[in-house]
């Protein structure tokens, strides 16, 4: 069963990605006349058609962005993606601390960004002790529970003890 995210974001991007394929193609047009004639109204049409590009997929991140505000578990296994597509994520193993990896990579090495190479200690502090608590959670989230509801005090006990445990990772999220 969907959640109105999931139906919300499902349909938008269905739409944005049609638009996106007649952007695209109108893109192509353009610039494939750019390239036999040249003059300043093609140059014009150039960048309004490059423009349009950037701007839809900054719309595509904003309703992204929104969206994930109200229900961040939708975004974790889209359904509107291909099975191929979410199956790269995890033959992968696409993991959360891959992008605190990526962080301190490009930190240390000074690749990219200057300003990633600027970080404060403090910045750092926190960094790392966000990657320690990721890294607990990844490991610790693989399913280590055992026994039978009745051994964990009855299932509506046992409910509880899932409903409080995924407000937290709601809240982390």
């Amino acid at each position: 069963m969907k959640t109105k995210v999931e139906e919300r974001f499902s349909e938008f991007f269905e739409k944005w990605m049609c638009q996106l394929h007649e952007y695209l193609q109108h893109l192509r047009r353009v610039s494939e006349d750019y390239r036999a004639k040249t003059g300043c109204e093609r140059e014009q049409e150039l960048q309004a058609s490059v423009s349009k590009v950037t701007q839809h997929y900054k719309d595509y991140y904003t309703i992204k962005w929104a969206l994930a505000h109200e229900d961040v578990l939708a975004f974790f296994c889209p359904i509107w993606i291909s099975p191929l597509e979410n199956a790269y994520s995890w033959v992968t193993r696409w993991k959360p601390s891959v992008v605190l990896k990526l962080v301190n990579s490009i930190r240390t090495n000074g690749i990219l960004s200057s300003s990633l190479v600027e970080l404060t200690q403090e910045q750092m502090r926190k960094i790392e002790a966000l990657r320690v608590k990721i890294s607990k959670q990844e490991d610790g989230g693989v399913g280590k529970v055992g026994g039978s509801s009745e051994e964990w005090g009855g299932s509506e006990q046992v409910e509880g003890l899932v409903q409080v445990a995924l407000q937290g990772v709601m809240a982390g999220l």
